[in-house]
This record gives structure tokens, sequence and C-alpha cells, in this order.
């Protein structure tokens, strides 16, 4: 069983508008909702995978129960963690002919410590009986880095944990004794306070951060692929060549795919294969989280392994 928790989900509501410009009136062709936040997109893409997947998240107000009904539409299973404040709402605007996406996102709803305390025991309560648990995105209001750092020390020691947070949560988290952090090029340079010019200063980067805490570190690179790093190898992994519609949720759909191998038993650099062909299967749609399985099969299948010499 994979738990995820989304700490700041979202009405996630998607508008493909042909021929989209600032400024001019535009017309919507389609309007796609759905249960969101980097959590629920990878519970999602854990679906698709037919992986055992329990998904909580705090959700309130109205929006928080269209979250809730969206997720039982689409097969979901989350336990909803109930709270005072309104769901938030994040909202996608893609031309299909652009090679961009506006994504606006809103701040989510102030968490107060009691409602966090309930949270917590929620999660570590669902972890007793789970192999993973993966944490993504942001945190609401309210709740510090040092709350989520807490949260991850509470996690029963049976169960593997897997972080892809950016900011000050992930600051909080690089010393983490957790099994996986999975984190993008960009935000790996700006933790760290520092560029990267080879692919081997990328590597020692990673490195550095497991002497801290994190087992393994598993760097996405977008187009490039990723690499996967842990104390003693690292490889590079390749992404296919594709027409991208969309990269949003692709990251989510990355760790999804990751975490599902290692649960069915696959080494690390074979997981990151797997991972990087939902990431690269989900970037073929409009939509976070949604791929075709047999997609993400064929680009993970043709990743190519690299290893690279320590």
């Amino acid at each position: 069983m994979i738990v995820t928790f989304t700490p700041n989900p979202a009405l996630d509501r998607t508008l493909i508008v042909p021929g989209f410009r600032h400024g001019d009136v535009t017309r919507v062709r389609e309007r796609h909702d759905a249960a969101g936040g980097k959590g629920l997109n990878v519970t999602r893409a854990l679906h698709t995978l037919h992986a055992p997947c329990l998904a909580l998240a705090p959700l309130g107000g109205p929006t928080g129960t269209m979250v809730a009904n969206l997720a039982a539409a689409e097969g979901l299973a989350l336990q909803t963690i109930p709270i005072g404040g309104e769901t938030r709402t994040c909202l996608s605007i893609t031309d299909p002919a652009a090679p961009d996406q506006l994504v606006i996102n809103e701040p989510g709803p102030t968490i107060s410590a009691a409602e966090w305390h309930t949270i917590q025991t929620a999660v570590q309560h669902a972890c007793t009986t789970a192999e993973w648990l993966t944490i993504s995105g942001s945190l609401p209001p309210g709740v510090s880095p040092a709350d989520l750092r807490a949260l991850i020390n509470a996690v029963p020691q049976r169960c593997a944990v897997a972080v892809d947070t950016s900011g000050a949560p992930l600051s909080a988290c690089l010393d983490a004794p957790i099994a996986l952090l999975k984190i993008n090029r960009d935000e790996l340079a700006q933790a760290l306070a520092t560029t990267f010019t080879t692919e081997a200063t990328v590597i020692s980067a990673a490195r550095s951060i497991i002497a801290r805490g994190p087992r393994a570190v598993v760097v996405t690179l977008g187009a490039a692929g990723a690499l996967a790093v842990s104390a003693t190898a690292a490889w590079h992994i390749s992404a296919p060549t594709i027409i991208a519609v969309s990269p949003v949720g692709s990251g989510d759909c990355t760790l999804a795919g990751l975490v599902d191998a290692l649960a069915r038993g696959g080494t690390l650099p074979t997981a990151v294969a797997a991972g990087v062909g939902c990431g690269s299967a989900n970037a073929l749609a409009p939509r976070a989280g949604v791929f075709v399985q047999a997609d993400a099969l064929r680009f993970g299948n043709a990743a190519t392994i690299r290893v690279i010499a320590s």
C-alpha cells in the first residue's frame, strides 16, 4: 500500500482556450475540474498504474466537498481530513497551439495548530500498514516547515517516505532520514544557493544531501531525463523526444511511477526509468496526472540508463 499526503489540496480547473492571449476576450472550448494538488496528482497516476493507494488530504468548505466528490467519481481512494477553511482553487489555461500554459495557484486556507495535529495523527495512523508515504507540494498558511518535519519524524519506521516539495519546506527536509528526495534541478540549486554547470556538480550536490539524511536523491532534468543518486552510485536516465502539450503534473507522475516501481521491488535506476516514462506520458495530455499507461510503459522501457562513474 502506498499512502499519498497532500498538505495543500485544490480544485484543479483546466480551461482549454484556443488562441488564448492576455488582454483579449477569448472563449473556452473545454473545462475540466479535478481533485488536485501535487499529492492527489500522484494518487491519480498511481490509480492509472493499478497500484494500491490511499490518499489523505485536508479539505474544507463547498470546494473541499467538490474535490472529494471528484476524487470519488474517478475511483480514487481518498480519506478526507476535515478543516474549517475553504479548499483553494488552482486554474490552468491551455492554448493547444501554444508551447506553454498559464497557471494561477491560490495560497490555500489557514490551518490551525489543532487541525495540523489531527492531520499528523491521521497520516501517522495510515502509515502503520503502508509500505510507502509520499508527501507532495506546498504547505498551506499556518503550517511551518518545522511542522512538516515533525510529521515526517512521526511516521513509523517500517514505512518508507518520499518527499517532493520546494522552498523552505524542502530546506527543512534536507537532513531528514527519508528513503527518497525527488527534486528538480532548479529546486536543488535554489535549496543549496548554488548553480550547476555540469552533470558532475549536480551529482556532487545530491551526494551532499545524502550525507545529511535522505538515502537517495532523484533530480529531474525536464526533457533531459533524470539523475538517480545514492551514496555509492549514480545513473542518468534518458527521456523520450516528444511534443509536449503541458508539463503540469509531470513531476507528480514521475514520483508515482518511481515509488510504484520501488514498491514492486525495482532498483533505483529502473524505478526512475519507470517514473520518467510516466512523467513523459503525462506531458502529452493537457491535464495534470492524466496519461495513458501504455505510453508510460513504452517510454519507460525505451529509456537509456547510463552508469556514471563515481
